[in-house]
């Protein structure tokens, strides 16, 4: 099987880019070693965003498309929760028949691919996988969960704040919730397909009223239970 060319020089072999062009992407790689050479060439705007991203799916043989919040056809979160779609850098965007499409950041990540292939193979659903830029990929997530922590954050009403946990927790498909203590904080995680996600952070003062709440509902759902059994 025939090595690949670094992608960069590829650019610059199709003339999509020049050398100079890579020379900067390179010093900025050396201060964020994470990114990758198409990312920082479209961030650094040192060629058009349209133009890069076609070329860089010719290069890796993939579906290219520059992803943007008005591409998204379906409600994301019937599919795949925002938190594993971070965490994989993952989008799903359109649904056609029994195919789902899907951009993701980086298609040699075969873990991440896998992952959403799996989930949405459980769902009855074939990937039709395309490739994007990760900023894109950012912009998405980022309208996707709005000021959903916020919300958390800052309710003041311990009805309504637990109810509002309990709710977001369905919403994303949660197996579990953990009200975990912390020094000055109490963090919300959720367990979602064996994973733990941080959902929002309240003020320790609230603590005790929190703790207050959750035994009320677990009485509630005992008493509940016994009275159904007699």
């Amino acid at each position: 099987m025939e090595r690949r060319q670094p992608i960069g020089i590829e650019l610059v072999r199709r003339n999509v880019v020049s050398e100079n062009a890579i020379q900067k992407a390179l010093e900025y790689q050396r201060s964020h070693p994470n990114k990758k050479m198409g990312d920082i060439l479209n961030e650094l705007r040192l060629c058009d965003s349209y133009t890069l991203i076609k070329a860089i799916g010719e290069i890796l043989e993939e579906k290219a498309m520059l992803l943007e919040p008005h591409d998204i056809k379906i409600n994301i979160e019937n599919y795949i929760s925002p938190d594993v779609l971070k965490q994989n850098r993952a989008i799903p965007f359109e649904l056609e028949g029994g195919k789902i499409k899907v951009c993701f950041s980086d298609t040699a990540n075969r873990r991440a691919v896998d992952t959403i292939r799996l989930l949405l193979l459980n769902k009855g659903l074939v990937m039709d996988k395309y490739i994007t830029f990760d900023s894109n990929i950012e912009k998405v997530l980022i309208s996707l969960q709005g000021s959903k922590t916020d919300e958390i954050s800052s309710s003041t009403d311990i009805t309504g704040l637990i109810d509002t946990i309990i709710k977001k927790a369905m919403d994303k498909r949660a197996s579990d919730i953990h009200f975990e203590p912390m020094e000055d904080e109490l963090r919300i995680r959720y367990r979602i397909d064996g994973e733990l996600f941080t959902a929002g952070t309240i003020d320790n003062e609230k603590q005790t009223q929190i703790i207050g709440r959750l035994k009320a509902i677990s009485n509630m759902h005992q008493e509940k239970q016994e009275a159904q059994d007699r």
